[in-house]
């Protein structure tokens, strides 16, 4: 038990929910392109008051994109671990955590969508634009989060340390 723990990293479990959530609003935000005339064009108004199971068939579809968001972002996260040698439990971890928080709404989109829809302002509200620009913005954040060599050498920090003094150590000291 004790070397499974031993496996675990904290930082990369961090910096990992942080892309995982990014993704899953990402993937969602996106996801209202998918009937987008039905669901946003004021002259459809009525079709949508008639044709209530379309339109829930269509919040379904969109609430379900955010899981396919995190299926995308284990994905890579896995791959990544996997070239780095790190335990892949992490990334179920992680997985296991955003997909019960960002289900049951507990993952802080009320609080942060502010932020992150802030850049699709600059067109009009519930265009097209404005959702491809916010999802886009919000993949590109995270797969910087995810595949950053800057961010990647953070979470090995303490590993990299550690290793470093090892290989000092071992090195033959000069004496003359």
């Amino acid at each position: 038990m004790k070397s499974l723990l031993s496996n675990l990293n904290t930082r990369l479990i961090i910096i990992d929910l942080i892309a995982f959530w990014l993704f899953f609003y990402a993937f969602q935000t996106l996801a209202f392109l998918h009937d987008y005339n039905f669901l946003f064009l004021p002259a459809d108004h009525m079709a949508r008051i008639n044709s209530s199971g379309r339109k829930d068939s269509d919040l379904l579809f969109v609430s379900q994109a955010g899981n396919f968001g995190l299926v995308a972002a284990y994905v890579i996260s896995w791959f990544v671990a996997n070239k780095r040698n790190w335990h892949w439990l992490n990334g179920v971890i992680v997985f296991l955590i955003t997909f019960t928080l960002t289900n049951l709404r507990y993952f802080g989109w009320n609080f942060l969508h502010v932020i992150f829809q802030a850049p699709g302002k600059i067109f009009a509200i519930n265009s097209i634009w404005s959702f491809i620009t916010d999802g886009i913005i919000m993949i590109a954040i995270a797969l910087l989060l995810l595949l950053s060599k800057r961010v990647i050498r953070y979470i090995e920090g303490s590993k990299a340390d550690k290793t470093a003094l090892v290989i000092d150590k071992k090195k033959p000291k000069r004496t003359r």
